[in-house]
């Protein structure tokens, strides 16, 4: 697609400031949808992993959409992003 017209630097931060409010309400929803507590199952590697949730990931610049939990049956604490939670 080619521009209709000459992009410039603030277009670019118009666009950064787009993904940042986007990655702040991903974070937010996903805050809401999986409150702490809340225990999912995810496909982590090859396996189907039940896992409850401890905290959220903090960083939306970095890792927009991560959530964190401990395996209950191992108590293995786990990373991941919201993606790999499998709806039952």
């Amino acid at each position: 697609m080619k521009p209709t017209r000459q992009l410039t630097l603030q277009d670019v931060r118009a666009a950064d400031e787009a993904l940042k409010q986007a990655q702040i309400s991903l974070m937010e929803t996903i805050n809401a949808v999986y409150p702490i507590g809340t225990e999912v199952t995810a496909k982590l590697g090859r396996s189907k992993v039940k896992v409850k949730i401890s905290q959220f990931g903090t960083a939306y610049w970095s890792r927009p959409g991560e959530l964190i939990g401990d395996n209950v049956l191992t108590g293995k604490t786990r990373h991941f992003h919201y993606s790999a939670v499998i709806e039952d």
